[in-house]
């Protein structure tokens, strides 16, 4: 299962893929383009789960939002 992380800016995307895979999520930072619906910025790609992903992000107060693979309530910017 794959999902997208969108961070607001490229410091807390190295900050989010630092912690999840230091506790075993395998992800990659990707830049967005303009055309993406959630505008420039850099996305998580985490390939595992994502509500388990985002408990970590919460924990260490990391903004971020799922916009694939994830509930309409779980928008945290």
């Amino acid at each position: 299962m794959n999902c997208i992380i969108d961070m607001p800016s490229y410091t807390y995307a190295i900050k989010g893929q630092r912690l999840l895979r230091a506790r075993g999520f395998p992800c990659t930072v990707k830049r967005r383009g303009k055309d993406s619906r959630s505008g420039c910025g850099f996305s998580v790609v985490l390939h595992g789960n994502c509500e388990s992903a985002a408990k970590v992000l919460d924990m260490y107060d990391i903004p971020y939002s799922i916009s694939n693979g994830g509930d309409e309530g779980d928008d945290k910017l």
